[in-house]
């Protein structure tokens, strides 16, 4: 049996997913973008003009999501697109994405802040070297189940 206070992954998804929630509705109350945009607006503060692969890659988000926030952020006069060598476009903030950018960024680390209130500061450190070592191991992880592992079989039913 899978214990739920100690499964790691498990820990870590709850954690996420809280903090992703609360973000995903303090970014839309006050600033009226998601997260994907906030994502994105990080990413092209990060490095201007890249190709959407690129982005994508950057910002942890699938190619349809990049897509659909770009298209919303290009209306609402946040990035502007061109066309680079073939069939690609890349990207960047316009100057108002960049203000945005920078108010978010701002409230971010409030957060932040407030997240991290209770801890030392060699706690924190300690804690971001956990989870980059996470990440890395998270990063090896194939979907060949593990030597000792028994394949489940899938129930055969028969019909009469």
């Amino acid at each position: 049996m899978v214990a739920a206070d100690r499964y790691v992954p498990g820990l870590v998804r709850a954690v996420a997913n809280k903090l992703e929630g609360g973000a995903s509705r303090f970014y839309r109350k006050h600033f009226t973008i998601g997260l994907s945009e906030w994502h994105i607006l990080v990413a092209l503060a990060a490095d201007p003009w890249i190709t959407s692969p690129v982005l994508c890659k950057n910002a942890g988000l699938d190619k349809a999501a990049v897509s659909r926030s770009l298209a919303r952020m290009e209306e609402q006069g946040l990035v502007l697109s061109r066309d680079t060598s073939g069939r690609s476009r890349a990207t960047a903030l316009t100057a108002k994405g960049r203000r945005l950018h920078d108010r978010i960024a701002q409230a971010a680390l409030t957060r932040e802040e407030q997240l991290l209130a209770d801890f030392s500061p060699k706690q924190v450190d300690q804690l971001i070297g956990l989870l980059t070592a996470l990440s890395k191991a998270a990063a090896t992880l194939t979907d060949t189940a593990p030597k000792g592992t028994r394949k489940t079989r899938t129930p055969v039913i028969e019909s009469e």
